[in-house]
């Protein structure tokens, strides 16, 4: 396991942590939540299961998360975030990930983490697999959901956002939403051509199930319902299968006889 330090094309700095099993053949890059980090429980324990099974992982912390933006600070990740940034972190960790060797890759990502995921896949036909958790879908319909129109448009007037419900706890420049209305992400996974997985509990209130379906249409794909998991899967059989399902997809497809024919 290694520590790595690299940068994305616009200089800024990231870190991650990349874990190489002897003789493995595929690398599987693991995208945290909004506010969340790398070294969130959920993303340590992919690693060990993912490398007992002979993958490699990278798994590592976008732009304005985690202690590069947010040591010494009262939120977990920075005002200045937007989603081309973090964009922009996921496609600097597939190339440094390239720079590594011929490995197959699949993404896996969480919640937000799962939109990254999600718009890099639809964006680069070299990725073999996509696992999705809970995963935001449409994320200006998801916020103007969230919000409502009077807090947006008073976000507006501020320029900036105190967001506390939820669990959740940080500021956002306006910014942050203006960068959304570039994003066609319903039009843009059109374009996802690889297998792709998607977990979702039926009891979240954060991200609602209703768009992990509308998802599922579009990527001919089927959605993993975990009965009464709400966002966190805090209920300890929620959680493990939710992780099984995780686990068990990426293994299944990014196995070396499956990931890498051979000739």
């Amino acid at each position: 396991m290694e520590d790595i330090t690299f940068q994305d094309m616009e200089g800024n700095k990231l870190i991650g942590t990349l874990s190489l099993p002897r003789h493995a053949r595929s690398i599987v890059i693991i995208s945290h939540g909004f506010s969340s980090s790398k070294e969130s429980k959920l993303y340590v324990e992919l690693q060990n299961e993912l490398n007992k099974a002979g993958l490699g992982t990278f798994r590592f912390d976008y732009y304005g998360h985690g202690p590069l933006y947010c040591k010494g600070s009262n939120y977990t990740v920075s005002k200045d975030v937007t989603l081309s940034k973090c964009v922009n972190s996921l496609e600097a960790a597939i190339r440094f990930v390239r720079t590594k060797g011929d490995y197959s890759i699949a993404l896996m990502g969480s919640s937000f983490g799962g939109l990254i995921s999600l718009i890099a896949a639809s964006q680069d036909s070299g990725i073999n697999a996509l696992a999705l958790k809970s995963p935001v879908i449409e994320p200006i319909g998801f916020w103007r959901e969230r919000l409502g129109s009077e807090r947006l448009d008073k976000w507006k007037e501020d320029g900036f956002l105190h967001y506390d419900e939820l669990g959740e706890n940080f500021e956002l420049d306006y910014n942050f939403f203006r960068d959304l209305l570039t994003f066609n992400t319903l039009e843009m996974v059109k374009d996802i051509s690889c297998p792709v997985l998607i977990v979702h509990g039926d009891a979240d209130r954060v991200v609602p199930i209703k768009s992990s379906y509308e998802l599922a249409r579009i990527v001919n794909a089927e959605v993993e319902v975990v009965k009464g998991a709400e966002h966190s899967y805090s209920e300890p059989t929620q959680y493990s299968k939710m992780k099984d399902l995780i686990v068990d997809f990426l293994t299944e497809k990014m196995s070396p006889s499956k990931s890498r024919p051979e000739l």
